[in-house]
């Protein structure tokens, strides 16, 4: 009888292995995936973590600190350096001096001033800026005469008392004078504000004081010791008037016409040049000449260190009250001005009756009730908060004095009184002093101010209540919509 093959050993044996392979297998299967995965934590993977963690920032230096407050603080720093070595160096740039600074610093590095704001500001926006009126008055009205009145005040009050009437007096030229010209422009510009209404204002309060300072002087000081002679009172307005178009006009308009015709050339400049910080070193060095004048004549030998903490105290807090007094008018904003939005109704509601020839005018307490909503008029823009940087240039120039126009005010119109002359100058340099770090200090927190962009200041249109029944209430409405 023949076997069968299941029946051969052979056959046996090969089943055997068949089955054990298939159940290793099978097993291989079913282990976790953990297993057959590779490994998580293997070392290079590990490397490659611990590269991608961000490492925690390292201490800075003493020398990063240094140099962080040396470019936030340079110019104060450097306001500092000027005074000391004015101090000590006094007749290096004094007026006569090896350096002729009555020439070199007069007209070199005021020029250069207003030649970097010509090359930097367009024309358009200088047009703009003449046209904003509120922004003028404010400035001029409170330089001219919201100031000297203060002043006038105070003085008075303390005049009382045995204070030294010649420093009094000085107070009163100080107030007397027009708005700077350098710093106002260089700090408006570093605290991005309108540097074009800047510029605009500060020429036109400088136009402005040569004839108007001098009548505010003999008005403040009338019937005083200190009352300049009337033999003694007249300005040579030719010089002043060349003086400031050869330091002012003729560098803006040069800059004006050199941006004009070579854009290209301006664009690569400002890449490679810092307009804002030369302007800033150049005003250092005015504000180094001045102190080296002030130094070489002992100007400040003929008071008492109390008399000059004093001096500068009440002249601080003029300036700080005229700051924030501008600050203030400059972005309040009325509640509602809702009776000037009604006047305007009415108006036009009346214009539209006549030109129909009905005449019949509305009745205007039925339109009071009505609260029509209407557009920003002139009206409105002119007592509507001012834009950031438009209240940027109102607050440098606004409140600042001008050394350049004060001390040859003081020169001529006390010619017969050389003696007094340093005396009178004395609050005037200490206020050119404070508003200076005033300025410096203003220009860090403006800037941030401004940075943050406008703030939503609310609508001026007054909501309406009910619909306007008549058919000219509605023309008028829209007509004063699309105005």
């Amino acid at each position: 009888m023949s076997e069968s093959p299941k029946d051969r050993p052979e056959d046996a044996q090969e089943d055997i292995h068949h089955a054990i392979t298939i159940e290793s297998q099978s097993s291989q299967s079913t282990q976790p995936d953990s297993l057959l995965e590779p490994s998580l934590h293997d070392p290079d993977d590990q490397k490659q973590e611990e590269k991608e963690k961000p490492t925690p920032p390292s201490k800075p230096s003493w020398k990063a600190k240094a140099w962080d407050i040396w470019v936030k603080n340079w110019f104060l720093i450097g306001m500092v350096v000027a005074i000391i070595l004015a101090r000590y160096f006094p007749n290096w740039g004094r007026t006569g001096g090896p350096l002729r600074p009555e020439y070199s610093v007069k007209y070199g590095i005021t020029s250069c001033i207003f030649l970097l704001s010509g090359l930097s500001l367009k024309t358009k926006d200088l047009l703009t800026s003449a046209m904003n009126y509120r922004a003028h008055l404010m400035v001029q009205i409170t330089s001219f005469v919201i100031i000297p009145l203060f002043v006038k005040a105070v003085t008075a009050l303390i005049g009382l008392s045995t204070f030294n009437s010649t420093l009094l007096a000085g107070m009163a030229v100080t107030s007397a004078t027009p708005t700077t010209i350098s710093s106002n422009v260089v700090m408006t510009a570093n605290a991005d504000g309108n540097e074009s209404l800047a510029l605009f204002n500060a020429a036109l309060g400088n136009l402005m004081g040569v004839f108007i300072s001098p009548v505010i002087v003999l008005i403040l000081l009338q019937g005083t010791a200190m009352s300049p002679s009337s033999d003694n009172h007249g300005l040579d307005y030719a010089t002043i008037l060349r003086d400031l178009g050869s330091t002012i006009l003729v560098p803006i308009f040069v800059g004006q016409i050199y941006l004009y015709f070579f854009p290209g050339t301006i664009a690569w400049l400002k890449q490679r040049i810092h307009f804002p910080s030369l302007n800033s070193a150049c005003l250092l060095i005015l504000v180094w000449t001045v102190f080296c004048d002030a130094f070489y004549n002992d100007t400040f030998a003929a008071v008492s260190g109390g008399e000059i903490v004093a001096i500068g105290a009440l002249q601080a807090l003029i300036f700080w009250v005229m700051t924030f007094f501008l600050g203030f008018v400059a972005r309040v904003r009325p509640a509602k001005i809702r009776m000037l939005k009604i006047m305007e109704i009415n108006q036009e509601q009346e214009q539209e009756a006549l030109e129909n020839g009905n005449g019949h005018v509305p009745d205007k307490n039925k339109n009071n009730q009505a609260g029509l909503s209407l557009p920003r008029s002139r009206i409105q823009k002119f007592v509507e908060p001012m834009s950031k940087k438009d209240t940027v240039a109102v607050l440098f120039c606004g409140a600042t004095k001008s050394v350049a126009m004060g001390i040859p005010m003081i020169k001529i119109l006390y010619s017969n009184n050389a003696g007094s002359a340093g005396l009178l100058a004395t609050p005037l340099l200490i206020y050119h002093v404070e508003q200076l770090f005033s300025g410096a200090f203003m220009v860090g927190w403006l800037k941030k101010w401004v940075a943050r962009g406008e703030e939503t200041l609310g609508s001026f249109d007054v909501t309406n209540r009910e619909e306007p029944t008549s058919s000219s209430s509605v023309t008028a409405q829209e007509k004063l919509a699309v105005a």
